[in-house]
């Protein structure tokens, strides 16, 4: 998968610069971004090192919850510090390795699905009282519904208290419907859903990571 660098590389961002003929990289992090340039700070380097100049290749490896990302650039300046900072060209597009941030658990959870284009708190909202979870992640899900969900809506779910386990607090949650496919045929459910949560606050995040360790365990 290819995916633009600068929607991911933020100030702050920590990564790894790799000269061209070199196999231990730099460590620095971006310190600001700028029309078509990223500048980078080395704070562990006490001195400029030998080929970090300008008009040198270098290759720019990084982390998200998506996965690792790697682009080629050129540096554009460097100054000497302390401490040693770089510009560097911002690669239009670099390959990332796609990884899942949450590890996923097969179940079977009864659920109550809400869903809107805009907003699930529209009176427009469909609701699906059957909806049943078949994996889940402490950041997703897949959920089996009769609803026309299109990648891009909006949705609500609810779990009842009999299938929240010891996680009690995790009965709630909002996210974005990623993809969607098929269901399985005879069951009365006309689609698969892949949902991606939005979480509230850190507390709602820790809630719905304890639920998906429990079912783990549970399932072993």
């Amino acid at each position: 998968m290819r995916i633009a660098l600068d929607a991911k590389l933020v100030p702050g961002q920590w990564a790894e610069i790799f000269l061209d003929g070199s196999a231990a990289p730099l460590r620095g992090f971006v310190f600001s971004l700028r029309q078509g340039e990223a500048i980078f700070t080395f704070p562990d380097l006490p001195a400029c090192p030998e080929g970090l100049e300008a008009g040198r290749g270098v290759v720019v490896r990084y982390t998200s919850r998506l996965g690792r990302h790697t682009g080629h650039a050129a540096i554009l300046r460097v100054a000497s510090g302390p401490p040693v900072t770089a510009a560097l060209q911002r690669p239009a597009r670099v390959e990332t390795e796609q990884r899942r941030e949450f590890s996923r658990v097969s179940v079977r959870v009864p659920a109550k699905l809400a869903a809107g284009p805009e907003s699930v708190q529209a009176a427009s909202a469909l609701s699906d009282v059957r909806a049943r979870i078949r994996n889940l992640g402490a950041g997703g899900m897949l959920v089996e519904t009769s609803l026309p969900l299109v990648a891009g809506d909006e949705v609500d779910l609810a779990v009842p208290e009999t299938a929240r386990s010891t996680a009690r607090q995790a009965r709630h949650i909002t996210g974005k419907v990623l993809r969607v496919e098929k269901g399985a045929a005879g069951k009365g459910k006309a689609r698969v859903a892949g949902v991606e949560f939005s979480f509230a606050s850190d507390d709602e995040r820790d809630a719905w990571a304890q639920l998906v360790l429990a079912l783990q365990r549970k399932g072993k």
